[in-house]
């Protein structure tokens, strides 16, 4: 079997990505196309190293595999792409798709950590560790904080639904909330297996849920999704959550309705790449910032699955994080609002 990786500079920046052992693991395979260079592949480039190749490994900011690609090949043999990633819309076209080639990403993986993070989140706001921190650093011994509240019995409100969403799901059962789901795209089957949850328009989600959490993709429908209006409609002491995509909320209405001090946020991605330095929400209280690093920050388990992948696929057994072209098509598009990552 011949593997090409496109993720570049094996011997550096490659390693957040691969151990040693997980190299070794992949070379197992059969013959492996290390991308020695410090950079990402230019199309051209990508065609001539998939020459007879059956595996090809994609990660962030590899050159997406599209009919010019796959039709410049002489000896075509492609017949998977795996991802060590979320997405693959960036990766892979429709074309990869009609050309019968499977596709598989760690979309599943990363969206566990994900959902782990939103419970940290939520658990961080609701009890206030940074403001009780501060105070404990500033050698005061202050318990009184009226902002200090709980998870149990809340409503919490999801703005999609995804793989994100089941796991966060699956962390909140533990604490007797009510969920509602606003997602276009699923019917009442798809939460089946969490009672406590329910499908509810856009409205009804924002204006009765304690907590809302962002867990939709990037579209043309969803950039600024939510707006002045939509922010407007956060009941009053709501948590605002955003580990999804930058664009979905516009930031200077989410800033005039923080500087109200009627609701609070946790951050992890920006409408552009990186947070401004002079960004006003680095000066609230009420919003606790990360660097998007939610699903990010921990890589080497999203280059596991797709090692157990390719192992499956050499042995012609099912294939467990293949991406259907259904879900492909809902996926974040990295080229709509292209200045946030």
């Amino acid at each position: 079997m011949d593997i090409l990786v496109t993720l570049p500079d094996r011997t550096r920046g490659i390693q957040t990505f691969f151990s040693d052992e997980q190299m070794n693991q992949l070379e197992g395979f059969g013959s492996v196309d290390w991308n020695e260079t410090e950079s990402n592949f230019e199309p051209n480039e990508l065609a001539a190293r998939l020459e007879g190749v059956d595996v090809c490994v994609t990660g962030w900011g590899s050159p997406r595999i599209d009919r010019e690609i796959l039709e410049s090949i002489d000896d075509l043999q492609l017949e998977l792409v795996t991802h060590i990633g979320g997405s693959v819309a960036s990766v892979v076209s429709d074309y990869v798709y009609d050309s019968d080639i499977a596709v598989c990403s760690a979309n599943d993986v990363m969206a566990k950590f994900v959902g782990e993070y939103l419970l940290a989140a939520t658990l961080t706001r609701l009890r206030d560790f940074p403001r009780f921190d501060a105070d404990m650093k500033a050698g005061k011994w202050n318990r009184d904080n009226e902002r200090v509240d709980t998870l149990f019995d809340k409503t919490v409100g999801f703005v999609g639904l995804g793989s994100i969403g089941e796991h966060f799901l699956e962390h909140l059962r533990s604490f007797d909330v009510d969920v509602l789901v606003y997602d276009p795209y699923i019917t009442e089957d798809r939460l089946s297996d969490w009672t406590f949850a329910e499908l509810a328009d856009l409205d009804e989600t924002l204006s009765r849920s304690n907590v809302v959490s962002i867990h939709a993709s990037k579209t043309e429908e969803t950039i600024h999704l939510m707006d002045e209006q939509r922010l407007g409609q956060l009941s009053d002491g709501c948590l605002f959550i955003n580990a999804a995509r930058g664009a979905i909320v516009d930031t200077e209405a989410l800033i005039d309705e923080l500087r109200t001090d009627r609701i609070s946020a946790v951050l992890d991605v920006y409408e552009h790449k990186t947070l401004d330095a002079d960004s006003e929400l680095r000066d609230m209280d009420n919003v606790v910032l990360t660097p998007h690093m939610a699903g990010s920050a921990i890589r080497q388990p999203f280059t596991a699955a797709m090692i157990d992948e390719i192992e499956r696929f050499s042995r012609d057994t099912a294939l467990q994080h293949k991406i259907p072209h259904e879900q492909f098509e809902l996926m974040t598009k990295p080229w709509i609002h292209a200045d946030e990552s």
